[in-house]
């Protein structure tokens, strides 16, 4: 597993900040985040879509996501049982993590197959793959106290009858916990320099960003000088090793 770090810093005054295409921007009365950047057209998908779609059908595709999703969900509490109730070697352990982690990716991957289909069909003439994007997708990451949300806004026109459509579609949607204790994880101000009055004021946002990759953004501030900080961590995993 290989990790990835990187830390966004608001000085006091400072609401914005843009670095490697994407904005960072700090409502300092709400504490909140907003993350924003283009994401990348679909034409990989597009065709892999295409050609399974005509292949297998709609139908069976979807039939073969709840498969492989509820044979992840099997094999893991497999795991559990085996481990918990009657212990398990280690060979057949890794076999079941392993098998649970292959169908899940699998689940993963169906389930943009069939998204994609449902998205790229028109509204107006019904036609299936008939819109194409007039722009790359706008992605926002929003996250508050209480949750953690990440959409994808797409434009699309169809080319078939012209019909122009904005869709909004929900990556991911978090309910968080209470405020963190803010007298623990204190660390030395790279504002003022002042030690230990940069805080962790509340808790991370923990998600899976993508099938390999898991995210993990912590929220920083100053009790002195009103800098703030965020850091953002990927870990990825090599599916490849599995």
């Amino acid at each position: 597993m290989s990790k990835d770090l990187k830390y966004i810093e608001f000085p006091a005054g400072t609401n914005k900040i843009y670095l490697d295409d994407v904005c960072y921007e700090l409502d300092r009365e709400t504490d909140t985040l907003t993350i924003c950047s283009e994401g990348n057209f679909n034409n990989f998908l597009k065709k892999r879509t295409f050609n399974l779609i005509n292949r297998f059908g709609l139908r069976t595709i979807n039939i073969l996501k709840i498969s492989a999703i509820s044979l992840s969900i099997l094999l893991f509490l497999l795991l559990f049982f085996k481990i918990f109730l009657k212990g398990a070697d280690s060979l057949l352990s890794l076999i079941l993590i392993s098998a649970s982690l292959i169908s899940f990716i699998v689940a993963s991957h169906l389930y943009e197959i069939v998204n994609y289909c449902n998205i790229f069909r028109c509204k107006k003439c019904g036609q299936d793959f008939a819109y194409e994007e007039m722009k790359k997708p706008l992605i926002k990451m929003v996250s508050t106290y209480n949750k953690y949300e990440k959409t994808i806004t797409s434009y699309m026109k169809c080319k078939y009858c012209n019909n122009e459509n904005v869709k909004v579609e929900i990556a991911h949607r978090n309910s968080k916990s209470n405020p963190k204790n803010i007298y623990k994880n204190r660390k030395t101000c790279k504002g003022c320099g002042n030690k230990f009055s940069l805080i962790e004021y509340r808790y991370p946002d923990a998600h899976l960003e993508y099938y390999n990759r898991f995210r993990t953004i912590r929220h920083y501030k100053c009790t002195d000088c009103g800098y703030m900080e965020i850091s953002i961590k990927d870990d990825y995993v090599d599916v490849n090793r599995m």
